[in-house]
Order: structure tokens, then sequence, then C-alpha cells
């Protein structure tokens, strides 16, 4: 139990800005973030180019020594299909990762960031919002159809330090010193149910596994976003529980839906924990993204056509 409380921070949670859900564009050509302060954590603004690997964020927090920070595009952290970046500027300072993605229509685009923890406390959050052309409407199709699925792949960010392969050599710092911490993601597969006639939607999140896990967490929990309402901009914000434990709240979730016909979703989960019932550790926490293509559109995943 003692190596485990090693591996842990306390969390320091700040709130962000809310806006509409494309966000507002700020100073130096950053967006607002505007996800709720539920799952939005310390991250304040975001400016991100998938396609040029471009990374740039605004945090509330001890990140880098200025206000809007550029990542490192690291593909060493690539995560279950999500860009992986990364902040470290020198050996004492705090170890970002972040994972981020776009939907296959460019019509969303989602992220998480976290640091491993320094000085007994973390900081982490979460952003999505949308992108092109920025539209959306529901999905509209035959009753016979039944619900709409989204399938797709998850990733998360952790309080819980890993093997810490892309810190910066600390060999030069005083030996009495705790360094800084490097941290351990999370993948797992999601399925997302929608039902846009009566505008509610929830979904799992399965099979999911520390990428390092040194404390033998593995196989972490599976997750259930609870039933909540689709609003009619195509946003929505809901708490999450164990699967299999009804009442078990453990954390939030929000996203939005995207595209003509909501050809896609993308969203973000925070963790207040993640290790079951047993309460094998305490205090871990998660910042996880999600990003999707509706079953049957263009980009979905080749899972779909078992559902």
């Amino acid at each position: 139990m003692k190596r485990y409380a090693q591996l842990l921070l306390a969390p320091l949670l700040l709130a962000a800005c809310t806006a509409d859900p494309g966000g507002t564009n700020t100073d130096f050509g950053m967006t607002t973030n505007p996800a709720p302060a539920t799952v939005a954590g310390a991250l304040q603004a975001v400016d991100y180019d998938a396609d040029a690997g471009e990374l740039v964020l605004t945090l509330n927090a001890v990140h880098g020594g200025e206000r809007n920070v550029t990542y490192v595009r690291t593909a060493a952290v690539d995560t279950n299909g999500y860009q992986g970046y990364t902040l470290q500027r020198s050996p004492a300072d705090r170890h970002y990762t972040a994972l981020f993605g776009e939907s296959a229509d460019n019509e969303l685009y989602a992220g998480v960031v976290a640091d491993g923890g320094n000085n007994n406390r973390y900081f982490g959050g979460g952003v999505y919002g949308r992108q092109g052309l920025g539209v959306y409407s529901p999905y509209d199709h035959a009753p016979t159809e039944g619900e709409v699925q989204y399938r797709g792949d998850y990733a998360g960010v952790t309080n819980v330090a890993n093997s810490g392969t892309q810190l910066l050599d600390s060999s030069g710092l005083d030996p009495n010193l705790t360094p800084p911490r490097q941290s351990d993601r999370v993948t797992g597969i999601i399925l997302l149910d929608a039902d846009f006639e009566n505008l509610q939607m929830d979904a799992e999140i399965s099979n999911r596994q520390l990428v390092d896990d040194l404390g033998g967490l593995n196989p972490l929990p599976d997750v259930i976003l609870v039933p909540t309402a689709i609003t009619a901009e195509g946003t929505f914000e809901g708490t999450v529980e164990y699967e299999g434990v009804v009442g078990s709240q453990i954390g939030s979730y929000a996203g939005l839906f995207g595209g003509a016909g909501a050809t896609s979703v993308a969203g973000v989960v925070y963790l207040e924990e993640f290790d079951g019932t047993t309460n094998r550790v305490t205090g871990e926490e998660e910042y996880g993204v999600f990003i999707m293509t509706r079953c049957g559109a263009a980009g979905a995943h080749p899972d779909c056509p078992s559902l």
C-alpha cells in the first residue's frame, strides 16, 4: 500500500471557462475551453492542428513558465490512435503528457492533459470542440433502425506515475529532492448508444488497462457513462459509475455530436477513482478522451458491422 501511495498525488482541480460548443477565439489564436468545469479541470484554452502535429495549451497551473505553451509532438506516447505530446523544459519542471485527436469527418476535436505530479499536486484537464464547418444536425433515420451506435477507442492520462522514459535526466538534481513524475496512460474501448428521437445517450468503456502499470492494477474495471440528455446543440454531460455497481458515482463526462446527421461524437471523461470497489489504492484520478464515428458513416470503426 505504501508503494502505491508513492505513485499517487492529490489533484489540484481548477475551474475553466465555459462557452459555446465551438469555443471562442482568445489571445494569440487560442480557443477557450468550452467544456464544463467538471471535466475541463485546469485546461483553459487550446490551439490544436492535427495535420501539422502542433499543440499549444493554456493551463491554470505550474506550466512551462509562460501562458500559452507549445508542446512537443512525441510519437512514443501515442496512445490507442490519439496523438501524443509532451512538455518538460528542465529536469526540475513538471512533465506533462497530452493526448489529442480529431474526428474522421474533421468536425470535432478532443484531448486531455496531465502531469505525473510534483510537490504533492498534479494538474490535468480535458477539452473538446467543433472545427471545420462546425455543423451539427441529429441523425434522421427510420425508427425500425433502433438506437444509433458509435464504436471507438479510448485513451487517458492519470496521476499515477509510469516508468518515466520521457523524463529529462534528473541526476543533477539534489538527491534530497523528489523529482517530477511522468503520467501513466490508460487504453480502452468505448461503445456509445444515442437515441436522437428521445434525445438520450449512454456508453460503456471497457478493456481498460494502464500502459505501464507499475502498481499491478490491471485490468481496470469497466465504467458506465450514465444515461443523460442530448441538447438541441448536440451537447451532453453526465456522471460515471462502475459497471455493475449502480449509483457508485466516480466521476463526470461531457461531449458533443458533430456533422450533418451526427456523423461523429467526441468527449472527455474525468474519474475521481478507477481501481474499483476494493480500494487497492487511494487518490488515483484520470482524464480520458474519446472520438468516434457513427456506425454506418464513412470512417466508422471496423467492429461496427457486428453491432
